[in-house]
């Protein structure tokens, strides 16, 4: 297990470096592009692997295994756009993020018992749940490098990596296409979810509700306020990572909550 998690974790730091260096490098040849790409999928499958060993360990679902498949989602979504979107640069966030999980997921170890596997009906609300955190997590981390970006403008601040960046036009169109997906992947989420939630008690799934509804209406309003009067900038970026921030607190926030009661 160990094994397996050091070399995810070496995986997506050489990964870290190797996409560095090539936003730095303007003409990057095409046999750099290839290791590249053969690098984040080896990373990502032993991501996969270590992943599905963190739940067979548990036979269920706790905080560590929700908050490796939820990474382990982006980095799949971000494997398969990166071939026909400019979305390498979301990568220098990313990868150490995932980095900085898996060792979240080796050193925190919960004695609570897991959440047993979802029945065949909760399928469609579990896939569109993962799938829209997957998209709205890579908006997040583009409203990150969109707001580091605008901060650089603003004070006239000359980096070499800041350069290196897609223009923030191209930033922003990237993060709402991705918030647009997410936002619709989430709607389906909450409408599936909803006859099972209702017809429960359970507290941990009331606040759960409660707090993705906050996160849908936040998208809503961001996407409401993008088509009416063309928001961008610093306040797009705010109201995606507001957005981001009330999922987490739905799905991860609360759970890890419950398990250190």
């Amino acid at each position: 297990m160990l094994l397996l998690s050091g070399s995810v974790i070496i995986g997506y730091l050489l990964s870290t470096v190797y996409v560095r260096n090539m936003l730095l490098d303007k003409l990057v040849e095409d046999s750099k592009k290839i290791l590249f790409y053969l690098l984040v999928f080896l990373s990502l499958i032993l991501f996969g692997f270590y992943t599905y060993s963190l739940i067979s360990q548990v036979n269920g679902f706790n905080f560590n295994t929700s908050l490796s498949l939820t990474l382990l989602t982006i980095n799949f979504l971000f494997f398969m756009f990166m071939f026909t979107k400019p979305i390498y640069h979301l990568g220098l966030v990313l990868f150490p993020i995932t980095v900085f999980i898996i060792l979240v997921t080796i050193f925190y170890r919960t004695d609570n018992a897991p959440i047993g596997f979802a029945d065949n009906n909760l399928q469609i609300h579990i896939l569109a749940s993962f799938t829209s955190y997957g998209f709205l997590g890579l908006a997040g981390i583009e409203a990150i490098l969109l707001f580091r970006q605008e901060k650089k403008l603003r004070h006239v601040e000359d980096s070499s990596l800041a350069i290196s960046l897609p223009p923030i036009e191209v930033m922003e169109k990237v993060m709402f296409d991705l918030i647009v997906i997410g936002f619709i992947l989430l709607t389906v989420s909450l409408l599936s979810g909803a006859p099972f939630i209702l017809g429960d008690n359970n507290f941990f799934l009331m606040q759960k509700i409660i707090f993705s509804l906050i996160a849908w209406i936040t998208f809503a309003y961001l996407l409401f306020k993008r088509f009416s009067s063309g928001v961008r900038g610093k306040k797009a970026a705010h109201l995606t990572l507001s957005g981001i921030t009330f999922l987490f607190i739905a799905y991860l926030g609360t759970r890890l909550f419950f398990e250190l009661l």
